[in-house]
């Protein structure tokens, strides 16, 4: 099993050496920074760390766009597991460890946030409505179906035909590459928030979402 750890981030400057040492003290894994767009640009330069890479969009194309970027850099540089964790410390890098040890005949896992504070009403109220849309047209479940706390198994993941560039980038994932038959599992991490502001547009992408499962 040859995995890789994704890191998508816009504008995640201060957090990101926190991130990076958090992770490599917990593994060795191959980690990418995939910048979007970011002003300045992240740099290496003060992170002295191995396996550890960074490539850039010039401009900023959106969350989605750049997953499926690095969706066909693991493919191509024949990583087996792409793991990918947010750039502004919405995840505890500290449970990396149980996404890396499960099995590599698990195709898809996804990290699971209790629908509780700190995160506000109407994300749980989403998240809660959108998981329970998910997991009944997958017949399978799915816990939290907005949280890109997650591993994919590269030879069932499916990226053809998404169009959106956004978070719902990660809905539609699901929705193109799981069904009954599907060996998942979903494991329960920490549920943080914090008062950065979301980029998330919630009516915009209720509607897109809408659009998506018709």
């Amino acid at each position: 099993m040859k995995q890789l750890i994704v890191i998508p981030c816009f504008n995640t400057h201060k957090y990101i050496k926190d991130l990076i040492y958090e992770l490599r003290n917990n593994t060795d894994v191959d980690i990418l920074i995939y910048d979007d767009g970011s002003s300045p640009a992240l740099s290496l330069n003060k992170l002295k760390y191995p396996n550890l890479y960074l490539i850039r969009n010039q401009i900023n194309h959106g969350k989605g766009y750049t997953l499926k970027k690095a969706f066909y850099y693991s493919i191509n540089k024949d990583y087996t597991h792409m793991l990918t964790i947010d750039g502004d410390m919405q995840h505890n890098p500290n449970e990396i460890e149980k996404f890396i040890n499960i099995k590599s005949k698990v195709e898809f896992v996804f990290g699971s946030r209790k629908l509780i504070k700190p995160m506000p009403i109407h994300r749980r109220l989403s998240n809660y409505i959108t998981s329970s849309i998910i997991s009944l047209l997958i017949s399978n479940k799915i816990y939290d179906s907005q949280c890109g706390y997650r591993r994919y198994k590269l030879d069932c993941v499916n990226i053809d035909n998404i169009n959106d560039n956004g978070y719902l980038f990660e809905s539609e994932i699901i929705l193109n590459s799981i069904n009954s038959k599907s060996n998942i599992t979903n494991i329960s991490i920490d549920t943080i928030y914090s008062d950065n502001k979301s980029h998330i547009n919630n009516l915009t992408d209720t509607f897109k979402f809408i659009n998506i499962i018709f």
